[in-house]
């Protein structure tokens, strides 16, 4: 099936003329040329823009391990990742975990090994399998970005996956209630929007990360939760300055859904506006919207969850010099969940960082 890219009309005709080679390379889907993507993220939105990267990148025959990188937050307090990371001192294993199965082969027998709950046993009960082994190996290495090294290394993985950072990081969050929560758990469960973010204590970047940044063709933000995915990568010292700085296409994928609390009621435009205000850069390149109509049924279900799609207005205020590209994204799981569809995630990103930086252009969203 194919899934095109659009741009809006009534953009200047150069931009046009621009984008118009962006769909001629999706469609004809002939990216030839490897390039090094770097994708941060966390949550179930980085796994699906990896995942379409390296199925893409293996098709072709690429052979480069930096090919597709995943840098993921470390800010994970809940469920399993949290108790492991209260019981034995090491960061949060699970958004690694799932980084790395996206990254591993289709038919990869670990995907169902390392994603196995181990339902009895005292202390152990409720822990994948891959969280126990990455906190192992933490253990054993006496470094995180190491253990992760090692599971991809024995998995097979067809790319990297890097922590943003390897202090022991928290985030706390100033509600628009005036209230002041501390921890990603409490985040999700306070129903009050955020009024600003920050990392407790002001963490610094791990080195392979920037270079990482540094060396990517393509660096691609999102999608992803707004205030504990997307923005505990950014708020690490360095990494926004970084991305504003580099020579990569610097692609925003926006999210397809609202959540609770955290971004009840926001357009793509305040999602824009929040990581401006606290980076203090227009860091994109492209903004990369989904066009394929969400199904009626799963809407239903997320809005009885007081989740509503993210509407992309007709002019954005804060998208900086950046083009909105749209594209059929979407795939529904069951009815029941929205998500990225992760082949035409990938091939979208592919081809816009093939198609190299736009002219800068101002109006470029405007129809």
């Amino acid at each position: 099936m194919a899934f095109p890219l659009t741009e809006r009309v009534g953009v200047r005709a150069d931009v046009r003329s621009h984008l118009k080679s962006v769909v001629s390379h999706v469609e004809h889907d002939d990216v030839v040329k490897a390039r090094r993507i770097v994708a941060l993220g966390g949550g179930t939105g980085l796994p699906a823009v990896l995942e379409g990267l390296a199925e893409l990148a293996a098709e072709k025959g690429e052979q480069d391990r930096y090919a597709v990188t995943g840098i993921v937050t470390v800010t994970d307090d809940g469920g399993s990742s949290g108790r492991l990371r209260q019981q034995l001192g090491v960061l949060p294993p699970g958004d690694a975990r799932n980084c790395l199965l996206a990254l591993a082969d289709g038919d990869s027998h670990f995907k169902q090994l390392l994603q196995h709950r181990i339902d009895e046993g005292p202390g152990v009960v409720g822990h994948p399998l891959g969280n126990l082994l990455l906190a192992a190996l933490t253990q054993q290495t006496g470094n995180f970005s190491h253990a992760i090294e090692q599971l991809g290394t024995m998995i097979g993985s067809r790319g990297r996956v890097l922590p943003s950072t390897l202090e022991n990081v928290r985030l706390r969050a100033e509600l628009e209630s005036g209230e002041t929560v501390n921890g990603e758990t409490e985040i999700v469960r306070e129903l009050s929007p955020v009024r600003r973010l920050s990392l407790e204590p002001s963490a610094r970047p791990l080195p392979d990360t920037l270079a990482a940044l540094v060396n990517a063709d393509g660096i691609v933000v999102g999608p992803g939760s707004l205030y504990t995915s997307v923005l505990p990568n950014l708020l690490v010292d360095g990494v926004a300055a970084t991305i504003h700085g580099v020579n990569a296409v610097r692609i925003y994928v926006a999210n397809l859904m609202t959540e609770p609390g955290e971004t009840e009621h926001y357009t793509l435009d305040d999602h824009l506006r929040v990581i401006r205000a606290h980076t203090g850069f227009d860091l994109f390149d492209y903004i990369l919207v989904n066009r394929r109509p969400i199904d009626d049924d799963a809407a239903r279900l997320y809005a009885a969850h007081r989740s509503e799609p993210v509407i992309a207005e007709r002019v954005l205020r804060y998208a900086g010099d950046a083009q909105i590209v749209e594209c059929d994204l979407t795939i529904e799981w069951g009815g029941r969940k929205i998500r990225h569809h992760p082949r035409s995630l990938g091939r979208a990103i592919r081809a816009l960082v093939a198609a190299g930086r736009p002219a800068h252009n101002s109006m470029a969203n405007v129809s």
